[in-house]
Parts: structure tokens; C-alpha cells; sequence
């Protein structure tokens, strides 16, 4: 049966506990918070006799299930976690661990009244052709993290500011969001860090988020390559500079452009939906969303003539020996030479 998280935390509430959970995502965030779920049904003082989890990286499939069998020790409940069940997926793992899926199969049959059992498996995709994985999905309380879209950040986020008594603009919620890529973990972190620089306003604006937010060479370069197509030379040139004196690696840097500006020739020349063309390049559909925003108001070939600049200018870095500022600062003025 599949549920969702504020499912599973009503049911624990209300005493409605089943024996066996799947609990499957990629996002460490919404995991953490299931993790903590199952914690929290064992009272602190009994953990030690009545609660353990198991990496299936590091111990064996058959010492968890022969945990999950035992009786709770001077309590209720006992709770298992098996972490890391790669035994669901089509991932090989090198170790010296000999799992037995059908030990699984047994427990799934006759599972233990007074144990929850709970597999957390971080990955994308589960590998249904294996029985044990089909018949998990089919007997368990399933909750499956996918995709996460931006309306659904947008709910978590909001859940989680009303709760502490804060509001965000709308300016600040996109910046946030633009800044960590949409990703849910990385928004929290950064939520954590705003939430303590705007007390006692408890109103989060753009401006305190570009003071407190860890900026990524992904959102730096982001800002590059949007004053690189509006021929901002100056401030361009500056940026550029200030990265290098960060102490971030030209080719690093350079790779990151051109995959960016790639990525905007792409999307440009999509006639998909933005989900068709996340899904097709195999990419967030929040990226194709501000890739689309930044390049609306440009010609394809205006967006082909900077890109094959750049990657003229990725080959100068690459085979001679010429400073990559200056390089930069050439490629600019041919930019705003070429589109004036």
C-alpha cells in the first residue's frame, strides 16, 4: 500500500502500526524524517533492549530478520531498520556479505506481531522484476520519495516555516531555490541557518538569503552566465575574477559554463513541455524551468555564436599557456562586439 509521510505519522499517532515498511527516496531529508519516525515509537529508555538498525553494506540480511523475530525486551514494540537494501535493485555491491533474499520472502509470510520491521532503500528506483522487491511493494506500507516538483518544495517549506512562526517572500523563496537547485536537504540546511539570522523579524527576505546562503559554483556560474548573455562585459569580467581569486579551478570553472550554456542551447531548441525535456535529458524539470526563463528573449543562433566562443575558449585554457582571465576577458569583449 502506498502512503505518504503525513500517512504514516498519523497512523504511528493513532496506534495503527503495521508490521513491515518500505521506505524508498533519494532525498536525505524526507528519509531523515521517516528514520525518525520509527525511532520515535520506541521510548528513549528502552532503544538500547528494543530498537537496532542494520546496513546491509556492512551486516548480514539474516541477523536483522533473526532480530526482527526476537520478543521485545520489557517493552511493547520492537523496531528493526534495515538500511541500505540494495538487494532491491539491480546495483551490485562488491563485499563479502552473502544475503539470502528469501530469508525476506519467509519473515514477508509470517511477519512478527510485536516487531516493525522497516527497509529503507535511498535509491531512485527499485528493481521490480525481483520478486522480493514486487512483493514488497505489493504487501508493505510502501512510501516512495520520487521527484520531488517545485509545488511540493514550496508545501514542505511552508509546513516547516509556519511551524517556527516565519513567512518568506516570494523573491526569497525562489533565490532559495535557485541558489540549492531545488534540493530539498540543501533548502533545509540553509532554512536552518536563515531562520537564526532573521530573529526577531521572522519575515525571511531575498537579501537574507544572500547573506547567509552557502553559495555553489552551480548557482555562481548560473549568475556568469546570465550576465554573459545580457553583455554585462564589467560585471562579467568581475565575477569571473572573484571566482578565481576563491580559488576556483579555470577548467573547473570552464566545464561547469559550458555544460550550463549547453544545457540553455538545449532547452532553446526543445519543443517538449518541460517535463518532456527534463525527461529526456535526464535532468530536474526545475532546471528546464530557469533555463527557459533565461533564455526566452534570445535567438538560437545569438545562444549558439556565445557557446561556440566559449568552447573556443575552453580549448585556449586546454592547449596553451595563456592566462585564463585574460582569456575571459577577451571572450567577452567578442561577445559584446558580436551581438552590438
Amino acid at each position: 500500500m502506498a502512503v505518504n509521510l503525513k500517512t504514516i505519522e498519523d497512523d504511528v499517532a493513532a496506534g495503527k502500526i503495521a508490521p513491515v515498511y518500505l521506505v524508498q527516496g533519494t532525498d536525505q531529508y524526507l528519509m531523515d524524517q521517516a528514520h525518525q519516525i520509527f525511532v520515535n515509537m520506541i521510548p528513549e529508555d528502552e532503544r538500547s533492549m528494543n530498537f537496532a538498525t542494520y546496513d546491509l553494506r556492512e551486516q548480514n540480511l539474516s541477523n536483522a530478520l533473526d532480530d526482527a523475530r526476537s520478543m521485545p525486551f520489557f517493552g511493547e514494540r520492537r523496531v528493526v531498520i534495515i538500511d541500505n537494501t540494495y538487494i532491491l535493485t539491480g546495483e551490485q555491491v562488491k563485499n563479502k556479505l552473502d544475503h539470502n533474499p528469501e530469508e525476506l520472502l519467509d519473515y514477508l509470510q509470517h511477519p512478527e506481531p510485536q516487531t516493525t520491521l522497516v527497509l529503507m532503500a535511498p535509491y531512485e528506483k527499485l528493481d521490480r522484476r525481483k520478486k522480493i522487491t514486487k512483493l514488497l511493494q505489493e504487501q508493505s506500507v510502501h512510501l516512495s520519495f520520487g521527484n520531488l516538483s517545485e509545488n511540493d518544495v514550496k508545501k514542505i517549506v511552508d509546513i516547516r516555516l509556519k511551524g517556527q512562526g516565519f513567512t518568506i517572500t516570494a523573491g526569497a523563496l525562489q533565490r532559495l531555490f535557485q541558489i540549492t537547485n531545488l534540493n530539498l536537504s540543501q533548502i533545509m540546511q540553509e532554512l536552518q541557518k536563515v531562520t537564526l539570522y532573521t530573529i526577531p523579524e521572522k519575515e525571511i527576505s531575498e537579501k537574507m538569503i544572500q547573506a547567509t546562503a552557502t553559495k555553489t559554483l552551480n548557482d555562481s556560474v548560473f549568475d556568469l552566465i546570465d550576465l554573459i548573455i545580457n553583455f554585462k562585459v564589467n560585471q562579467a569580467v568581475l565575477l569571473y575574477h572573484q571566482l578565481i581569486l576563491n580559488g576556483e579551478e579555470p577548467l573547473r570553472l570552464q566545464g561547469a559554463m559550458t555544460s550550463h550554456f549547453r544545457l540553455l542551447l538545449q532547452v532553446k531548441a526543445s519543443t517538449m513541455s518541460e517535463q518532456g525535456t527534463a525527461k529526456a535529458l535526464g535532468i530536474h524539470p526545475y532546471r528546464i524551468k530557469l533555463a527557459r526563463k533565461t533564455v526566452q528573449n534570445f535567438q538560437y543562433q545569438q545562444l549558439a555564436k556565445t557557446y561556440l566562443q566559449l568552447v573556443h575558449m575552453e580549448q585556449q585554457i586546454k592547449t596553451t599557456q595563456r592566462d585564463p582571465e585574460l582569456l575571459f576577458e577577451l571572450f567577452m569583449l567578442k561577445v559584446g562586439h558580436s551581438n552590438n
